[in-house]
């Protein structure tokens, strides 16, 4: 990664300008360029204090300079016993001493040592002590005070003794050695933890400290258990699983394609296991394809996936061009400019950025990615092992198509197995037809395990156990183990073929990692301990480039010297010099001692780099530029390109683009509120959230979160965005939900809203839309009727994409209030305004035909080839929100074409339901739907059981617009009248007078009521009442040429004068 910003080697110490590399004085002041002092780390470190007790009696009984002979004896006696527990003596107060163990160098068991060295101080302090009341008659007593925890330590101030630790845990340290009694050492309760199983503690008592309003928790200190002595350096890494691997080896052996999930804590063995599968199906022939995620890219859309594609095709060396030409090569029968070809090159992030821009939603551009990743495999001659390793990190759209692609590799031969730790319940572990759960090893299982690393020389006896016994089981442990006792010159020789020269002390495993690896890391190098801090700040994988963003001098010695001490692995040598963390937790550590500032620098860089690196790109990688902006602290700049990823993304994954604007949310909350343009900030990503909840539907909090948003923008003043994040919200109200009523309460608001800005025509219409839409959900069809008057008039400015459901919309209200010959006109003229919209607009308008046919006003015949042109087009798009509305509206009008095509219907409706209520889109589908299923259901003799979904349907849509609700009443009033008891009657009675009470004007929406009246007058042998009702039914039939009636109509009025004539 070449860049302006790679010549950077540091910051100006006087103005803080960058620096060029090899600069002598500064190009911007003119300071001459002197050399970085060292920087602050975080460290885990155990502070202790030691002081006097009554320093100021013994000042005023003896002479001074016999009183500082004393002093000078037992702090040189007090700072050799620091120095032999190689812990570091940081001041001396007069009367006491400050000492930190863990730091400049970090020490797994500081906690221990810290206790040693404080109890030998007692002792030396007490010997002295006998020797000044021999000769001076006076007592000298000491108290000392351990704590543990995180400080930074590093230099502060200029010359000799400026190198200390700041902290919360120095102040405690020093709040436990005031409390503590005379000759005594008093630990906090996070010392105690540390060493609880090494020494012996007094009980747990509370104490009193200043500066906290509660008592603390404090333990004496009494002794070391007399077989506990400084401990070894207790690291880890991953190895082991015989067992495990013989299944993986049996699974691949069945040459049935498979997803397998591997599944256990940090540390256990994972990624080992599949290191060591990898490589024996490799010898097999196979072909071993590995991605990993990480931490910092789970916010990062396509980012697992794009990984996998790119060791799939083996295209990272590679020019975009070139890789192109590549997977063509390689994918036979990709056409290069199919849209197959371009969401393929897109994933893999070589798109020709001459290429038009693919007009295809988020779930239709996952599924033919699986679908082309699939042919992929299948065309390889061989077989393949994709291994993705700490799905934990995955992105959410990687783990979708990851999983659909490990669905299709049932047809193949090949298997994809990836790893994660228990917590993970994505896609990728819900449909993984496999899961092995690794658990610690046993006890022979690690003897055998540490023989292989250890060797068998006889100098070894013994040591085995104890490392066994220390790393309880996990692999990552064991093998740290061994590797710190080689560094630490206690043995020597090579891997398997070890000799113990030194003994080993006391080895026991450290309460965290963190600890542990630090350790490690502190024995690098100089040079080679800040590559590797760099590096941790790029992420697992690394290339030199992008290190020399950060590292301007010569890294090559300190790779090397990083690859020897297995901190890190080179995993491409040529072209480009690649590398990796050889456990992530090497790579957390190494970043989280850094001190924030200094990464936010690093992190500022690397930004600059990317986008410096391919400014045609910057837009893809909008993303990975924001996140590194918001780990530097630049806030305003990272929610800047947060939106910009957004905007990039929206037409190609809507859920994606959602998580960018609730990235760009949380930055902007995180912002003072006296920052300039902070609320406009803060209002833009809630109207963006807001005004796409028609095609995602409702969390449990998007009531709240639409409060706060309508709160924040009238804060603001912004009422255009306060308009357009109503109008998502209310339409979402109404499609997405039963809750018509509450959508309808906020009609007057938006209406009067709307009226009062200058709004450009485009932004009208979609706030009309959402009005008139919510007024004729509300059966206010005389106001929709004038909503939508005012969207056809903003023509020609306003899009078609606003217009034309707009004129659909009028025809359906036209044909509801008897206009049948106007309304299907105007229909006719929204679906063929719609027909060239995107297929989620086109598939909206649809849902208009379906109205018209469930309500009776049409026949269905004519309108099947539309409504499947329809939802072939939506799952082309892929967008869920409109395969799901064409699904709906397809089963709904092949149902009523035909009895021929019921079977085929019945399936439409039932995989619109599934994906309703997966999805939560176009909720108000459910009341139609459940009328058509529970009306086959009776067909097929379950009459009761249909009864009894039709009273949930209407009991569920009591908030549902009475457009779609009476469907239900209608089916459940005809089968309570065809089982005919003396109660469903009566229940047909009170549905009937309901209506009566409740008719919003109409006429459509009385032919339900008119034909179950007709046929309760029929049941019941009130034959005046049936020939009058049979009649007004037709009559109103004809008026309204509901062609979907009228055979029903004409049949009712014969039957009923028959009846009467026979009577």
């Amino acid at each position: 990664m070449a860049s302006p910003s790679s010549e950077i080697a540091d910051r100006c110490g006087s103005c803080g300008h960058d620096l060029r590399a090899g600069a002598r004085f500064c190009d911007a002041c003119g300071a001459r360029v002197t050399p970085q002092r060292p920087v602050g780390e975080r460290k885990q470190v155990t502070v202790l204090f030691a002081d006097v007790v009554a320093s100021m009696e013994l000042a005023a009984r003896l002479d001074a300079e016999r009183l500082q002979e004393i002093m000078h004896e037992l702090f040189n006696r007090a700072g050799a016993v620091v120095q032999r527990y190689q812990g570091t003596v940081d001041k001396f107060t007069g009367d006491g001493l400050m000492a930190l163990f863990g730091a400049p160098r970090a020490l797994e068991d500081h906690a221990l040592r810290a206790c040693i060295a404080a109890l030998e101080i007692q002792s030396a302090a007490r010997e002295l002590a006998t020797e000044v009341r021999n000769r001076d008659g006076v007592a000298l007593r000491l108290r000392v005070g351990l704590n543990s925890g995180d400080v930074i330590a590093g230099e502060v101030g200029s010359g000799p003794g400026s190198y200390t630790a700041i902290g919360h845990p120095v102040g405690m340290a020093q709040r436990m050695e005031a409390a503590a009694a005379p000759d005594t050492v008093l630990c906090s309760s996070s010392t105690a933890q540390l060493v609880e199983d090494a020494v012996r503690l007094g009980p747990p008592h509370a104490i009193a400290v200043k500066g906290s309003d509660k008592p603390v928790t404090a333990r004496e200190l009494l002794t070391v258990e007399t077989d506990q002595t400084v401990l070894g350096r207790n690291e880890g890494l991953m190895l082991g699983r015989h067992a495990e691997l013989d299944r993986l080896q049996n699974l691949f052996a069945t040459r049935r394609g498979s997803l397998v999930g591997i599944v256990g804590g940090p540390g256990v063995g994972k990624s080992r296991l599949i290191r060591e599968f990898g490589a024996v199906v490799a010898n097999e022939g196979a072909r071993v394809v590995v991605a990993r995620c990480e931490a910092h890219t789970t916010q990062l859309a396509f980012r697992a996936v794009t990984r996998l594609l790119r060791a799939m095709f083996d295209v990272e060396a590679q020019s975009d061009a070139d890789a192109r030409k590549h997977i063509l090569a390689t994918c036979a029968g990709l056409e290069p400019d199919s849209m197959d070809a371009q969401i393929l090159f897109d994933a893999v992030g070589i798109s020709d950025p001459k290429a038009t821009v693919l007009h295809i939603g988020v779930d239709g551009r996952r599924r033919r990615l699986a679908e082309v990743m699939g042919s992929a495999v299948q065309a390889h001659s061989g077989r393949f092992l994709f291994v993705l390793d700490d799905a934990h990190w995955i992105d959410e759209p990687s783990d979708a198509i990851l999983a659909d692609f490990a669905g299709r590799l049932a047809e193949t031969t090949s298997m994809l197995v990836t790893t994660y730790r228990p917590e993970f319940h994505g896609a990728l572990h819900r449909h993984s037809q496999h899961k092995l759960t690794l658990e610690p090893l046993t006890n022979s299982k690690s003897l055998e395990l540490l023989g292989q690393l250890l060797g068998t020389d006889p100098s070894l006896a013994g040591v085995a156990k104890r490392i066994a016994d220390a790393a309880a089981g996990y692999p990552f442990f064991m093998e740290e183990i061994v590797r710190d006792l080689a560094g630490r010159g206690a043995l020597t020789g090579n891997r398997g073929s070890y000799r113990l020269i030194a003994d080993i002390g006391e080895i026991s495993v450290p309460a965290t990692v963190q600890a542990v690896l630090a350790a490690r890391i502190d024995r690098l190098s100089a040079d080679a301990k800040a590559i590797l801090n760099s590096a941790a700040v790029i992420g697992g994988r690394f290339d030199i480039d992008t290190l020399r963003v950060l590292r301007a001098d010569a890294v090559t010695p300190g790779l090397a010297e990083l690859v020897a001490a297995e901190m890190i692995d080179q995993t491409e040598f040529v072209p480009q010099q690649r590398y990796c963390f050889h456990h992530p937790l090497v790579r957390a550590v190494a970043y989280d001692s850094q001190l924030s500032a200094t990464r936010s620098r690093a992190h500022r860089r690397l930004a600059a780099a990317i986008e410096a690196r391919d400014p045609s790109a910057a837009d893809q990688n909008a993303a990975l530029i924001a996140t590194h902006l918001e780990a530097a602290g630049e806030l305003s700049s990272a929610y800047q390109w947060h939106m910009r990823a957004s905007e990039w993304l929206r037409p190609r994954d809507l859920a994606a683009a959602r998580m960018g604007w609730e990235n760009a949310r949380r930055i902007a909350d995180q912002l003072h509120d006296n920052d300039s343009d902070v609320i406009a900030m803060r209002v833009a990503p809630r109207t963006m959230l807001m005004s796409t909840l028609l095609y995602v539907g409702d969390a449990s909090d998007t009531d709240e979160r639409y409060e706060d948003f309508r709160d924040l923008a009238m804060a603001a003043g912004d009422l255009k965005s306060l308009a357009l994040g109503t109008a998502g919200r209310m339409f979402s109200l109404t499609v997405n939900d039963f809750r018509v009523s509450d959508a309808a309460a906020m009609l007057p608001h938006l209406d009067a809203l709307a009226a009062s800005i200058e709004l450009d025509a485009a932004t009208r219409g979609i706030i009309l839309n959402a009005i008139a839409f919510t007024q004729f959900a509300s059966c206010e069809f005389d106001a929709a009727l004038q909503t939508v008057t005012e969207i056809v008039n903003l023509l020609p400015d306003a899009p078609a994409v606003e217009v034309a459901p707009a004129v659909a919309l009028r025809g359906v209200i036209e044909a509801c209030l008897g206009e049948s010959e106007t309304g299907r006109r105007h229909l006719e003229e929204g679906y063929r305004q719609a027909r060239s919209l995107p297929p989620i607009n086109y598939a909206s308008v649809q849902v208009y035909w379906a109205v018209m046919v469930t309500l009776g006003l049409c026949e269905a015949g004519h309108l099947v080839d539309n409504t499947h042109d329809a939802l072939s087009r939506a799952k082309a798009f892929g967008d869920a929100c409109g395969i799901v509305i064409a699904q709906w509206t397809y089963g709904t009008v092949l149902l009523r074409a035909g009895e021929e095509h019921r079977g085929k219907a019945i399936d439409a409706l039932r995989k619109a339901r599934a994906d309703i209520n997966k999805y939560r889109v176009g909720v108000v589908g459910l009341t139609t739907i459940g009328r058509d299923l529970a009306m086959d259901a009776a067909g097929q003799g379950k009459l009761d059981q249909a009864i009894t979904e039709l009273r949930v349907v209407r009991a569920q849509s009591k908030g549902c617009s009475p457009v779609f609700g009476v469907v239900a009443q209608e089916a459940l009033v005809e089968l309570l009248v065809e089982r005919g008891t003396a109660d469903d009657l009566a229940e047909v009675h009170r549905i009937v007078a309901q209506w009566h009470d409740e008719r919003p004007g109409a006429p459509a929406l009385d032919l339900w009521w008119m034909k179950s009246r007709t046929l309760l007058a029929k049941v019941e042998d009130r034959s005046d009442d049936y020939v009058d009702l049979a009649g007004r039914y037709l009559e109103l039939c004809e008026t309204l040429d509901a062609r979907g009636r009228l055979a029903e109509a004409h049949r009712f009025a014969s039957e009923s004068n028959t009846q009467a004539e026979t009577v």
